[in-house]
């Protein structure tokens, strides 16, 4: 018999490019202005809605696509690092549907050997 409100998790990949620029204390090339193709990677786990979904997925994607062809730095409040970027996305995420999400997992990839990842545990 299938629960009346099940948990599900779903999953959303999403490549976008994007500028930034670092301010590093020390002499590294990511000081200067320059690009990445960046993936994007969520796991949302939430209670589904009236329409039975956690999220809809293309509300995952305009949410990633804030970061689209643009300069990240004006948009974040921080250094645009891909821990940063990870932190913010999933923020973003959490605040479509606090009352139901119960977990929101990013990892952004900033090369093809190295990403961040960030969580939020909202089952509290």
């Amino acid at each position: 018999m299938p629960e009346d409100n099940p948990i599900v998790t779903i999953y959303k990949y999403h490549n976008i490019s994007s500028a930034h620029q670092l301010d590093l204390p020390y002499k590294s090339k990511c000081n200067n202005v320059h690009g990445h193709n960046y993936k994007v990677e969520m796991w949302i786990t939430g209670s589904l809605d009236e329409h039975g979904m956690v999220v809809d997925f293309h509300h995952l994607k305009r949410e990633v696509n804030k970061l689209d062809h643009v300069n990240i730095n004006d948009i974040l409040k921080v250094d645009s690092t891909a821990e940063n970027i990870s932190v913010f996305l999933a923020n973003n995420i959490l605040d479509l549907a606090p009352d139901r999400i119960k977990h929101v997992k990013v990892v952004v990839w900033e090369t093809q050997t190295a990403y961040a990842e960030y969580q939020i545990d909202n089952s509290d």
